[in-house]
């Protein structure tokens, strides 16, 4: 396919055989077996409507790489509105979340794998008529998608249901799954990489898709996590190795854009274009798909005086969260220290508001992502970000950091201080320890609001150092996991919540 941006087309296509089940996952509007599955169009439709399916769970409100990654930073890193001293999702920030949280719902999630299934399932088959890079295409897409969905069920929530078919009858033992033990669900995860591998000659080049490089960076990231948190040996070490070689990251590196602030240029026309994004959810008013958790970051205008509306402050509805001070601090003492020139791209800030008495108040907001203002009231529509380049270069400090090369961690520590900061010569002490902290400090510094933070943390194991609450709770059950919703469980009694919570 040329494109995703006919998502519109793409839903009439949409393909799965599946129908509604107990487990919350199927939509409504599915084809059937009778009628689908019979032309090489047939499993292009469906294997797009993975993507739009993708794109459909990560742009909820609630739901997303910021709710579901970021904000379980805690309050060091975000917290409530500067101005009007509110915010929302506290149980996610506070990690107290229970089964009635929104956050915890994975309907979508699940919708996106049971399409995957029904492409791994059916695209394979010889009757249908496809060219063999066409039918590649499609398998490797499905195993990618599946995997990657997977990888952020796990991480979330532990022992999942593992659904390996399309749901096609409401008999079948995948309407009312049980929860696979996690080493089976890492496991396939695994498998389903090395199969969108062995196909990812025939990915192509959307990014709105999956592409050799963005099988490459789950498979880097997948093995770093192995390798830290499921303690799986050096085996996982070599595996990350191999997927970054793969990937040409290597010293002087020429892939990294000279500006960090081009990487988020361009409100869903130019992202896609950048040598540095590899995987990205599309955004565009032309094609009426915009939405986002850059929402909760705009100010409505009765809090900002009128010649600061969109000049530079983002006008939209109340802000629901900002930066905490400790973060805010650590950016504002890189920039004016350091001189990072990453901070005017992530941080938004000045003398632009009004108190009750009509006086000028200093306003934060996050500033990446930021959509279009020029119509008064800010369009959700700049691309996100799941997977870039600049990923690519800290999993390698961080890869040598695990295999004890301290002094080759710096070699990518300072290719990312020397774009931050001019500066390739950034950090010098080759030290257990000061490596560790420089790996804290530039995954903070470089990737605010991009859901990278809080999984890079744990594999450090230094999310403790940055989260009391969580500090407090170490020793609790599944305390890095999350509750099951009680939609799920209400409508499969087989589910069974998450031990140590409710």
């Amino acid at each position: 396919m040329k494109t995703i941006t006919k998502l519109s087309l793409v839903v009439l296509l949409a393909a799965s055989v599946s129908c509604h089940s107990d487990l919350d996952i199927i939509q409504n509007d599915r084809l059937s077996s009778s009628n689908m599955w019979k032309t090489s169009e047939q499993v292009e439709g469906s294997t797009v409507n993975i993507y739009a399916q993708l794109r459909g769970n990560f742009v909820q409100s609630d739901i997303n790489v910021l709710h579901w990654g970021e904000l379980r930073v805690g309050s060091y890193m975000w917290g409530y509105s500067h101005l009007y001293k509110v915010y929302t999702a506290s149980e996610v920030l506070m990690n107290i979340m229970t089964s009635s949280s929104s956050s915890c719902g994975w309907t979508h999630l699940y919708a996106t794998i049971d399409q995957a299934n029904a492409v791994l399932k059916y695209a394979p088959l010889e009757s249908i008529p496809m060219t063999d890079a066409k039918r590649s295409w499609a398998i490797g897409q499905a195993a990618f998608a599946r995997a990657y969905c997977y990888f952020w069920a796990a991480r979330i929530w532990g022992d999942v249901p593992l659904n390996l078919l399309p749901i096609e009858s409401v008999n079948q033992d995948e309407t009312y799954p049980v929860r696979a033990p996690q080493d089976d669900v890492y496991g396939q995860i695994g498998k389903d990489i090395e199969l969108a591998m062995e196909n990812a000659n025939n990915l192509g080049s959307n990014k709105y898709m999956a592409t050799k490089d963005a099988v490459l960076m789950l498979k880097a990231e997948y093995a770093l996590w192995m390798y830290s948190t499921r303690k799986g040996g050096d085996k996982w070490l070599d595996e990350a190795d191999e997927a970054l070689g793969a990937l040409g990251v290597a010293p002087g590196d020429s892939r990294l854009l000279k500006n960090y602030g081009d990487i988020f240029d361009g409100y869903g026309k130019n992202n896609k274009n950048s040598a540095e994004v590899i995987f990205a959810l599309y955004n565009s008013q032309s094609e009426k798909l915009t939405g986002g958790y850059p929402v909760y970051f705009t100010y409505a205008t009765p809090g900002v005086k009128t010649q600061f509306h969109n000049n530079p402050v983002p006008i939209g509805g109340t802000q629901w969260l900002d930066y905490g001070d400790g973060y805010l601090a650590l950016m504002r003492d890189s920039r004016d220290k350091n001189g990072d020139t990453r901070v005017k791209t992530n941080l938004g800030d000045g003398v632009y508001g009004m108190d009750e008495n009509q006086n000028g108040g200093v306003l934060t907001w996050p500033a990446k992502f930021i959509g279009d203002c020029s119509s008064g009231r800010m369009v959700c529509d700049a691309d996100l970000l799941y997977y870039r380049y600049g990923l690519a270069v800290m999993m390698m400090a961080e890869l040598r950091y695990f295999q004890g090369r301290y002094s080759d961690a710096l070699t990518y520590l300072n290719m990312i201080a020397g774009r931050a900061y001019g500066n390739d010569k950034f950090y010098t002490s080759a030290t257990k320890e000061s490596v560790l902290q420089a790996l804290c400090n530039e995954y903070f510094l470089e990737f605010p609001c991009e859901g990278v933070i809080w999984w890079a943390l744990i594999r450090l194991d230094k999310i403790w150092d940055y989260n009391p609450d969580l500090a407090a709770r170490k020793n609790d059950t599944n305390i890095l996991l999350w509750p099951i919703s009680k939609s799920a469980r209400n409508k499969n009694s087989k589910l069974v919540q998450t031990a140590g919570w409710y």
